[in-house]
């Protein structure tokens, strides 16, 4: 995951050196961000449902009613997809010119062409997703790992060649490029055709369930999917406004990605587990270790952005076309997108607890809830303070779900799901007051980006500082560095 997100800062950086925050990266991304919310809806709640029907099947019915589900699911799919794909190009220009009403002709007209070259990202993200989902059912960690990384690369690689003759056109054919290596190399090729899938009363039993489950994760994953272009809509019509709150956000995703992947990967199938043995304190302890890991690993980041925004901003993106005037507009914009980051991550843990028992309802509910909450302060917001107003009502918007999902986990299972937490907080911010320390004097130097020099020494700083004060999450990662200490400390 750290590898994928690097590729992705390299990608981010590549577009801004290139093509800057001007009115053709507003019609790439207003392109972009459709295909990509689609396939995020269907990905999000596909999983969601997947992995909890997939396990149960195989512990009720057996593995081979699991599989042929499995393999039904990406059949049905895939029809799926393609047809919404055909779809998407035959009404690229009617969809940009609703969602996009301060664009000019000129920016339509391009947001219209590279949409028709951007909509087979749907069919191939979301069967990537899916066959991510499988594998981590199957316990196959690493090919997803090492398949989404080298997609990245191939998309990096390719839009970097391409952008040079082909412009922001290249562009979209890389990332198209990247998907569809990135789905292949996940899908289990070899058993699917070896294997076969012979149709059974419980797959089909299984089929249904997970497309029932699926169908209110639809509803509720739309709030957070569409919220991109809400904003969009709604942004003012200036030029670089859709560019500055695209890099914002991407760069706040990537960071609520990095938080939330690896750990809901590794923590949902547990859950699952947990759940249908009816087991609470285990999944108390799953609930707790998961809450302990986001509290140490976003205190740090959300220092660090709000406290270095800006130098973080220019080393990373200020060069080319970016100018020291978009570093400002990120920077700002990223500083209010850390309650997106926190309140995402916080609540993509607590939604797989409910996801885990197959409860789908409650977070539609509450995300139903909070978008709309969301939408009215955006609605506000955007006519006084313009793009400011609908990133601090992005952040709002994740908070609130993030609050509410945590409280209704409480009053089910108790304040167990706590338990650590609070001594992980404040190790935390003291590990974090003398990471800020060390980077500031970094970036007072004449080194070479001070602020990605300054980060990784702050990084080690808190380490230190978190294996003085014996954090045991600490000390784990410690043993992976030292595999030869044989103890750990007791919280």
């Amino acid at each position: 995951m750290v590898g994928q997100m690097g590729l992705q800062f390299a990608f981010q950086v590549l577009l801004a050196r290139q093509f800057g925050a001007r009115a053709e990266m507003d019609s790439f991304l207003a392109a972009l961000t459709l295909p990509l919310v689609m396939s995020g809806l269907l990905v999000g709640s596909l999983a969601s449902a997947f992995v909890p029907v997939y396990i149960e099947t195989k512990q009720r019915a057996g593995e081979t009613a699991a599989w042929t589900m499995a393999v039904q699911v990406t059949c049905w799919m895939f029809l799926f997809t393609v047809v919404l794909w055909k779809t998407t190009t035959y009404f690229a220009e009617p969809w940009m010119r609703a969602l996009h009403p301060n664009f000019d002709d000129e920016q339509l007209w391009r947001a219209e062409e590279l949409l028709r070259t951007l909509a087979s990202i749907v069919i191939w993200n979301t069967l990537g997703g899916l066959a991510r989902a499988w594998n981590h059912c199957l316990g196959r960690f690493a090919v997803t790992g090492f398949a989404a990384l080298v997609g990245n690369g191939v998309t990096l690689g390719v839009a970097y060649w391409r952008s040079q003759d082909g412009g922001l056109d290249g562009v979209a054919q890389a990332v198209s490029i990247g998907a569809v290596i990135a789905f292949a190399m996940q899908m289990p090729w070899v058993s699917l055709f070896s294997r076969g899938w012979p149709v059974t009363p419980e797959s089909q039993t299984a089929l249904r369930r997970c497309f029932v489950l699926m169908l209110p994760l639809v509803l509720g994953l739309a709030c957070n999917q569409c919220d991109p272009l809400l904003d969009q809509y709604l942004v003012p019509a200036l030029p670089g406004g859709v560019s500055h709150l695209g890099y914002a956000t991407r760069l706040a995703a990537a960071v609520m990605t990095l938080a939330t992947s690896g750990l809901a990967v590794v923590a949902f199938p547990a859950m699952v587990r947990h759940a249908t043995e009816h087991d609470n304190d285990k999944l108390r302890i799953e609930i707790a270790g998961a809450l302990k890991f986001l509290t140490l690993l976003l205190i740090p980041v959300i220092v660090a952005l709000a406290c270095f925004g800006v130098p973080l901003i220019r080393d990373l993106l200020q060069r080319g076309r970016f100018t020291a005037s978009d570093t400002k507009e990120v920077a700002s914009l990223l500083v209010l997108l850390c309650g997106m980051i926190v309140g995402g991550s916080v609540g993509e843990i607590a939604a797989k607890v409910f996801y885990s028992s197959q409860n789908t309802r409650t977070p539609v509910i509450v995300g139903l809830i909070g978008f709309a909450m969301g939408a009215m302060l955006k609605l506000m917001w955007c006519r006084s303070w313009g793009v400011t107003g609908l990133a601090a009502a992005t952040s709002i918007f994740y908070l609130f779900n993030a609050v509410v999902l945590l409280a209704l986990i409480t009053w089910r299972l108790g304040r167990g799901i706590f338990r650590g937490v609070l001594g992980t907080l404040v190790r935390t911010l003291i590990g974090s007051t003398a990471a800020m320390g060390v980077g500031n004097f970094v970036l007072k130097t004449s080194l070479p980006f001070p602020s990605l020099i300054g980060g990784l020494a702050g990084g080690a700083t808190l380490l230190f500082v978190l294996v003085v004060l014996r954090d045991d999450i600490a000390w784990r990662a410690l043993r992976m560095v030292i595999p030869a200490r044989t103890r750990e400390p007791q919280t």
